[in-house]
């Protein structure tokens, strides 16, 4: 229970952070020399590329032998980020949205917060033990995402810009995000295989950088969020919790117990694979909309309003994951 309101309490705070910032720089109570939302992008990058890779580190450095089993991991992710594609493309022809709607749709539903809320609440509930998980989980994310979800939202849009299979592949291998979680795997796994052991200090290190991570992630959302926009689609939006929070879980459940997930280290496999496939929108969501020209209000309001419902949806999801 501690560590359920613990999380609440991270994710409220920083929402309410981010929008007394919002309104600070609104009434013009903030230094004109400082510009917040310049100061929210760099504070994005330094989590990315600063913070996250020491904990990369540190998780696969200290890898434990793992079943085989487990190698499945990644094609789960996949699965999951297939599953809330092809969800969002049915209830946007439920919804007879139109094309630049329904790509919305598809990116919203396909393109999940792994990192920031599902790398927190895999800390905060199962500890340090559960992130290699997450990151096996993860692996083919970024690599779905541009080779796979980026041409499928450009099908949909009228402003492609020149953006192709190839040009996408060609951000992917060139994207320092990829580059730097690729470069702390591989120097993890090295150290693995060194006869170093990992320093005590290091676990203390990774207690604290994952939730000051996600608190700083959070503020942005919190400081980004605009509720006015979202009453012009709260029907897309709702449908896309719907895809999010129940027809994604229960696929992916469904799939990782049939694959024997729930006898391996007392369940924690699947624990993790649960509540990460119950996420929100992915910020990166919001790019194929600009670069192609779909509703990027409708993108917006989803991703808003979906990472807010996380406030409601945690104690559910908390209970779920203790059942099993």
């Amino acid at each position: 229970m501690e560590s359920f309101i613990y999380s609440l309490s991270l994710i409220a705070a920083g929402l309410l952070v981010g929008k007394l910032l919002r309104e600070a720089e609104r009434r013009g109570k903030t230094p004109d020399r400082i510009s917040l939302s310049i100061w929210m992008q760099r504070t994005t990058r330094f989590v990315m590329l600063g913070l996250n890779p020491i904990v990369v580190v540190g998780v696969f450095w200290n890898l434990r032998a793992l079943e085989p089993e487990l190698a499945l991991l990644p094609a789960l992710g996949v699965f999951s980020l297939t599953v809330g594609g092809l969800a969002a493309i049915g209830f946007a022809k439920l919804l007879k949205l139109n094309r630049a709607q329904t790509g919305s749709m598809f990116v919203s539903g396909s393109f999940t917060n792994l990192g920031s809320f599902g790398t927190l609440f895999c800390f905060v509930f199962f500890g340090e033990q559960s992130l290699v998980y997450v990151a096996m989980y993860r692996l083919l994310e970024e690599l779905v995402y541009y080779t796979v979800g980026f041409p499928i939202a450009r099908l949909y849009g009228t402003g492609s810009r020149g953006e192709t299979v190839r040009s996408g592949l060609s951000k992917l291998v060139r994207d320092p995000f990829v580059l730097v979680l690729a470069g702390s795997t591989l120097a993890g796994l090295c150290l693995r295989a060194t006869p170093w052991e990992r320093p005590e200090l290091y676990g203390g290190v990774i207690d604290w950088i994952v939730p000051a991570s996600t608190a700083l992630l959070v503020v942005s959302i919190g400081y980004n969020m605009k509720w006015t926009a979202i009453r012009g689609y709260l029907l897309p939006c709702a449908s896309i919790s719907a895809v999010k929070f129940v027809v994604v879980p229960l696929c992916v459940a469904g799939a990782a117990v049939s694959f024997g997930l729930a006898g391996l280290h007392d369940g924690l496999a699947l624990k993790v694979v649960v509540l990460l496939s119950a996420m929100p929108p992915a910020f990166t969501s919001l790019i194929p909309p600009q670069l192609y020209k779909l509703d990027t209000d409708l993108a917006n309001s989803s991703w808003l309003l979906n990472s807010g419902m996380m406030v409601l949806v945690l104690p559910l999801l908390y209970g779920a994951v203790e059942l099993l």
